[in-house]
């Protein structure tokens, strides 16, 4: 990836891409950051959850847009990891209707890592297909099952 192009930063994860050793998981860490910073406990309000979901549905959007832009004829680079931010995202989703704790919170990233290595229900299937829009939807999904079942374990360990 060219370095000196902005989009290159975002499609890396703002540098977690880079990381030699699981630059996914890197990037799922980086991605847990940012909605530890900046949204972790300040979605209260419909209005605040309509916030956030339109950030994730917004930053689906502009990974489709920057994955041809960044990664040229490379399927799915390791390095590219704007996917990993929104499936973290989307995995934690339903954190804010359950509890602000930092125990949801690990349980979330823990999850949506297990669902995004292993690739079950569908998952591998949309991972084998060559576009941003293929690369994008498996992270995704991943972030679907892991919020789903952050729903269903809250509702039986609460």
């Amino acid at each position: 990836m060219n370095l000196k192009n902005p989009l290159s930063w975002l499609a890396l994860g703002f540098g977690s891409g880079l990381s030699p050793v699981a630059p996914g998981t890197a990037g799922s860490i980086f991605a847990l950051a940012i909605y530890y910073f900046f949204f972790f406990g300040n979605i209260v309000e419909l209005f605040d959850h309509l916030v956030f979901i339109s950030f994730v549905v917004l930053s689906f959007f502009v990974g489709l847009y920057i994955y041809p832009k960044t990664v040229k004829e490379q399927n799915d680079p390791g390095s590219f990891v704007w996917d990993e931010f929104v499936g973290m995202w989307v995995a934690c989703i339903p954190l804010a209707m359950i509890d602000h704790s930092l125990q949801w919170l690990i349980i979330a990233f823990a999850l949506f890592r297990i669902f995004d290595i292993l690739k079950p229900f569908g998952i591998k299937k949309m991972d084998s297909k060559h576009s941003a829009f293929y690369v994008m939807i498996d992270d995704v999904l991943a972030g679907i099952f892991s919020g789903v079942l952050v729903i269903f374990l809250s509702y039986y360990l609460i």
